[in-house]
Formats: structure tokens, C-alpha cells, sequence
């Protein structure tokens, strides 16, 4: 009789292990402290940013919040520019792993539609999207892997109902994207080199 009450135990147990019952200690704490990252092609504000834990809108020194771990999708009303691990600094390029650099033509395209989009048309002191844009681009869609980004739906759509605004073209994107990388940056004690984003020396 004893041996059995001893199987049951044994098997109470087994049970509450593969439950992970029985009170462990096991550490499952998660951090919720965000931490704070920046967008570039210049600081980029207006920029809706969604993490699986908050979103909201990058502010005027392109910050945004998200927690060690997530991915950060980032959008212009319904123009989804893409996603990238949370980090101290994203950028278009950040958007595409398998671009290496600012020629790219998906990062280059990304990079003329936020250029062309900035409320000033001066991306040396930052690209500011204004909330009649972001209203513009509610249900707008871009394909930025097409060759003509001019002759993309969307982009066509878009420029109809911002008259004003004239797109970027390719040479003058690339060239702004090259310098914003190989420029020493303040984002986070940042800056551009060998094909990453490295701690700034000392």
C-alpha cells in the first residue's frame, strides 16, 4: 500500500514539473522600462511607430519608445514603411535586411517619399510630416520594390491630393542618405561604419 502512495507522489510531481508548478524560482521577469530609440533619413518626425506594446508618433527629435526585444513597425497614415528590432537608431536602411547601403533602390525609394513629404522641403534641419499629410495618406498603399516609384498607384494617388509637393528624385535622395550615414550622429551615441551603426568612440 505504501509503494503505491509513494507512485502517486512520484507521479503529483512529475506532473506539477511539466507544469512548471511547485513554486519555482525561475526568473521570468520582463523588463517595462522602454527605452528610447530615433528615426533617420535626418530625424524623422510624424512617423507613427506600433510596438506589440505601445505606439504613438515619433516627436520632433524623431524619437520613439518600445521595449528591449520588440520590432517597431513604422507608417505614414496607411503607407507602411516597415519594420525593424527596436534600437537606438533605425533607419530606412534598418528597414530592408538585405540592403547594405543608401543605393538600395527599396531604401532609396523609402528615402524619396520622406524627403519629398517633409512640411519644409529642407531635410538639413530634420523631416517634419504634418498631420495633413499623414490625413492624405489614410488608405494610401506604396510599393517602394517597384522601378518607377513616380508610376506606383499609390505614389500617384498620393502626390493628387498633395499638390504641393513634388517627389524627390533618385540622385538627391541617395546622396542626402549617404551623408545622413557617414556623418558622426548624436542619436544615441551613434554613428555610421563598416556597414553598421557602432558606438561613437570616445
Amino acid at each position: 500500500m505504501g509503494s503505491k502512495k509513494h507512485l502517486v507522489l512520484a507521479a503529483s510531481v512529475l506532473i506539477l514539473s511539466a507544469c512548471g508548478g511547485g513554486g519555482g524560482s525561475e526568473d521570468s521577469t520582463v523588463p517595462t522600462t522602454p527605452s528610447t530609440g530615433v528615426f533617420v533619413d535626418s530625424a524623422v518626425s510624424g512617423l507613427h511607430y506600433q510596438t506589440p506594446t505601445r505606439s504613438g508618433t515619433t516627436n520632433s527629435a524623431g524619437e520613439y519608445d518600445y521595449l528591449p526585444g520588440e520590432v517597431v513597425t513604422f507608417s505614414i497614415g496607411g503607407i507602411q514603411l516597415g519594420s525593424a528590432l527596436g534600437g537606438p537608431v533605425i533607419s530606412p536602411l534598418s528597414l530592408l535586411p538585405s540592403a547594405t547601403d543608401a543605393t538600395h533602390p527599396t531604401v532609396t525609394n523609402i528615402v524619396r517619399l520622406l524627403m519629398s513629404l517633409d512640411d519644409d522641403s529642407n531635410p538639413s534641419n530634420g523631416i517634419a510630416i504634418s498631420a495633413a499629410t499623414v490625413t492624405a495618406a489614410t488608405g494610401v498603399s506604396v510599393d517602394f520594390t517597384v522601378a518607377d516609384l513616380a508610376a506606383d498607384t499609390g505614389m500617384v494617388s498620393l502626390l493628387a491630393a498633395l499638390p504641393t509637393v513634388t517627389l524627390v528624385d533618385t540622385a538627391t535622395a541617395q546622396t542626402h542618405f549617404s551623408t545622413t550615414l557617414a556623418a558622426q550622429s548624436q542619436w544615441g551615441g551613434m554613428s555610421w561604419g563598416s556597414g553598421t551603426w557602432q558606438a561613437s568612440a570616445p
